[in-house]
């Protein structure tokens, strides 16, 4: 009895001996992927730490510069950062007092994908920047162009110099009267319409025109190749998810963080930043250029209206055009001649509205009185409009801004963007292609005992 007792207990013994090897066996792989993971989780949150920080304090947008402040940009250089602070602990912490029971050794760590500002073609950023502004509750005169946006297409889609072209083309082809001087020779009577001097500034440079001062604009030069809106992007897809667009949000961010004329920010490449996002030129001098002959557009369209409805005004234009020859002889010439004042007087007082703009001033977008006078063209003088209640230049071209494509404005910020950074730090390697908001990696680790651990995590700002 004694002998079927010891050989039930030792039969016991082992196989509850097995028992506990499994679970203790168990427990240790267990206990490694537990570690593995804790260090892959604080290892993704020391990435997220990275963030570049001018670019936080510049624009408030969290971002990982994948070329970390020297390199090439690549997943790589991420993933090196990755395993690096995944090793800090593991293998690196066994040595240290208390540490975990069994090595545990980082194999490789892979980004598997990952989401950058230029996600959708800059909606990422523009998704960051309007949570920003609203965390900011930054909101300025800027968007009332948003409330006035079909005013301001109505104006962009009006040309009043085609009329005007045309009312002079129309006086050039018609036959001159003809009368005999004191030599008894027929010759043409000169049309001396009192519109031509002015008609002549229309090709003229508006920054000269308006004496708009430029010397204290950025002297620099950009190459359009090396900025995101004209190089092949990289990383530009997105993950499905919804981004927000508002435009009003986004547009009194961007007038918080960008420079415009008058308005320059420190530590910049180009001054009139704002100015590039509507035109994308390659200097100060030409965004300002684009900017102003549109802000003269759009003055020469509301004044053009007024001035073709004013009678008074009509009636100036009319009595101008009677004291000339050619409609004493011809009375043909007389409403043409009129006609082509009455564009002469917008115009003039177009140029003094883009004059006051620049200086400070304000013009309402739709005019209900104005200062206008036959008097100016027969003076021969370029006036100077007094500016009143009505919209700040800043509004004219945050009104520009919103006519943009939406996607072309988002890469032309990202655009601005790179030219600070790469201004600030002198890291000619920045991208906001190269620059992640989201990263999902998976890590693979290893025991003593020939156990593999694979671990996937995603992380992110957003």
């Amino acid at each position: 009895m004694k002998g079927y007792l010891t050989v039930f207990l030792s039969l016991s013994l082992s196989i509850l001996s097995g028992f506990i090897l499994l679970l203790t066996g168990s427990g240790i792989r267990n206990a490694g992927k537990i570690r593995l993971e804790c260090a892959v989780d604080t290892g993704m949150n020391a990435i997220l730490s990275e963030f570049h920080t001018f670019l936080f304090e510049r624009y408030g947008l969290l971002y990982v510069d994948a070329s970390y402040l020297k390199n090439q940009p690549s997943a790589a250089n991420v993933e090196n950062r990755i395993r690096y602070y995944t090793e800090k602990n593991t293998s690196r912490v066994l040595g240290e007092k208390n540490a975990p029971w069994g090595n545990l050794t980082i194999e490789k760590a892979v980004i598997l994908s990952f989401e950058t500002a230029a996600a959708d073609k800059g909606a990422s950023m523009r998704n960051q920047a309007i949570c920003y502004a609203e965390d900011k509750e930054l909101s300025g005169e800027e968007r009332q162009a948003v409330w006035q946006i079909e005013e301001i297409t109505s104006l962009d889609r009006e040309d009043p110099m085609r009329g005007w072209i045309g009312i002079m083309e129309h006086l050039a082809g018609m036959e001159l009267p003809r009368i005999q001087n004191e030599k008894g020779i027929w010759e043409e009577v000169p049309l001396s319409n009192p519109a031509d001097w002015v008609y002549s500034l229309a090709g003229s440079d508006i920054l000269y025109l308006a004496r708009i001062e430029t010397e204290y604009i950025s002297p620099a030069r950009i190459s359009l190749q090396d900025y995101i809106s004209h190089r092949a992007a990289e990383n530009i897809r997105g993950e499905e998810r919804r981004y927000r667009e508002e435009q009003d949000v986004f547009l009194s961010y961007l007038f918080d963080r960008m420079g415009y004329y008058n308005h320059p920010r420190e530590e910049s490449l180009l001054s009139c930043q704002l100015e590039y996002l509507a035109y994308g030129r390659e200097s100060d001098l030409e965004n300002m250029r684009e900017t102003a002959a549109r802000l003269l557009r759009w003055r020469f369209s509301d004044n053009a209206a007024r001035a073709l409805a004013d009678g008074d005004l009509r009636a100036q234009a009319l009595a101008a055009a009677d004291l000339l020859l050619v409609v004493t002889l011809n009375p043909a010439f007389r409403e043409p001649v009129a006609e082509s004042i009455l564009y002469a007087c917008a115009f003039l007082e177009s140029v003094g509205d883009v004059r006051t703009l620049y200086e400070g001033g304000r013009i309402p977008v739709r005019k209900t009185a104005h200062q206008m006078s036959v008097a100016h063209i027969l003076g021969g003088n370029i006036y100077h409009t007094s500016g009143g209640d009505g919209w700040s230049y800043g509004q004219y071209l945050a009104g520009m801004i919103l006519l943009a494509n939406q996607e072309i404005i988002n890469l032309r910020s990202m655009d601005i963007m790179e030219m600070d950074i790469r201004f600030h730090d002198g890291n000619r390697n920045f991208s906001m292609d190269w620059c992640m908001e989201r990263i999902a990696a998976e890590i693979t680790g290893s025991n003593g005992w020939g156990d593999h651990y694979f671990i996937r995590r995603k992380y992110g700002y957003f």
